[in-house]
């Protein structure tokens, strides 16, 4: 079934005192969007935004794909990418999103829906993984992977937006993507970010361990950041494609429900019949 490819799209600014929403598509849910624009955070003194992305729920069967960037007068832009769900899930990669869409911060007043088109995106390729790697700081970002993976939060202190958390989601698995929450920077934690960089990003509560930078350093190696390294550093396509194909926790235990699940069913049908 094809998901719905429509994207609704809003352009919102704040200077700290009050938010105001200057142009967006007809039906957007303006409370929401001055809602993440709010906890995002307010600016630390001396602390600029040249350009941030993030994604994070919107509402209860939509997701919100955010770029963020300093406004003159001293105020933060924000403009919003809405999309349902079930699409979001069909591409997992929020950047890849943000960067088919630039921004027009002049908008103002009533603006069209958008619409992705009919087609996935472009396989992640041996070669871009091998340059992330390479071209960034490797073991942080294969601890970060893996801590992820895991079902870890990681939160780096940073006075700028990094490259960091863009190159951490070209390493994760296809359905791990899916289901987290990137932000390249962010003012506060208050948006529940598995993965962001930020100013000062307080140790947050949200039932999960989350991992500074020292400890994801020393996070104990483990079987996907291992096996991804060395498909990548081997030059295996098929082991790297497996690997990026790999399901989720949640996804082994749904399956296993659903077997049992057929399973009994099965039981009680042959228990009938004889």
């Amino acid at each position: 079934m094809t998901p719905d490819l429509r994207i609704q799209q809003a352009v919102v600014t704040t200077d700290g005192r009050k938010v105001q929403v200057a142009a967006q598509t007809g039906g957007f849910d303006t409370p929401e969007a001055e809602r993440i624009a709010v906890l995002f955070g307010p600016r630390p003194d001396g602390v600029a935004c040249p350009g941030a992305v993030f994604a994070c729920p919107f509402g209860a069967s939509h997701v919100a794909v955010v770029q963020v960037k300093d406004r003159p007068g001293g105020a933060l832009g924000f403009r919003f990418l809405v999309l349902a769900r079930d699409l979001y899930r069909h591409l997992g990669d929020p950047f890849a999103i943000a960067d088919r869409y630039p921004p027009d911060w002049g908008a103002v007043g009533t603006l069209a829906d958008l619409a992705w088109p009919h087609e996935v995106l472009p396989e992640r390729t041996l070669e871009q993984l091998d340059a992330v790697l390479k071209g960034g700081d490797g073991p942080l970002l294969l601890g970060s992977t893996q801590a992820l993976v895991d079902g870890n939060r990681v939160l780096l202190t940073r006075d700028a937006p990094a490259p960091f958390v863009r190159d951490l989601w070209q390493l994760l698995p296809d359905r791990t993507r899916c289901d987290l929450w990137p932000a390249t920077f962010a003012f506060s934690d208050e948006l529940g970010f598995h993965a962001a960089v930020g100013p000062t990003l307080p140790t947050p509560r949200h039932g999960v361990q989350v991992l500074v930078e020292e400890a994801i350093r020393d996070y104990p190696q483990s079987s996907y950041e291992l096996n991804l390294q060395l498909a990548i550093e081997s030059g295996d396509r098929a082991t790297l494609r497996r690997l990026l194909a790999r399901r989720t926790a949640d996804d082994t235990i749904r399956l296993g429900l659903y077997v049992l699940g057929f399973a009994l069913l099965v039981a009680v049908v042959l228990r009938v019949a004889f």
